[in-house]
């Protein structure tokens, strides 16, 4: 039970993660405005997620990528995207590699 409890835990966590990055993505092409307040709470979204002992490390690291570009950014400085691609092009190649 209590194991069970753990997975469904996680891949919540996970879902919200992905919810978190799929918002950070349509800010990054411009689709949503984000504001300073919205900067903070994804940080804080992020950093409550990944703190959890279960999340994979792939996805804490990318978690904490992700915070350090977020953190770095001044007040009124769009957000950029570098490493953006590559990680995403690196985690489909996991994914495939997993599959095999």
């Amino acid at each position: 039970m209590r194991q069970t409890k753990s997975v469904v835990s996680v891949e919540l966590q996970m879902a919200e993660l992905q919810v978190v990055f799929e918002r950070g993505d349509q800010v990054r092409r411009g689709l949503v405005a984000a504001d300073e307040s919205e900067r903070t709470r994804l940080i804080n979204d992020i950093s409550r997620l990944i703190r959890e002992p279960q999340m994979p490390h792939a996805t804490r690291t990318a978690g904490l990528t992700l915070i350090g570009y977020l953190a770095r950014r001044m007040p009124g400085e769009q957000a950029h995207a570098l490493g953006v691609d590559e990680a995403r092009e690196s985690e489909r190649r996991l994914k495939s590699e997993r599959k095999r």
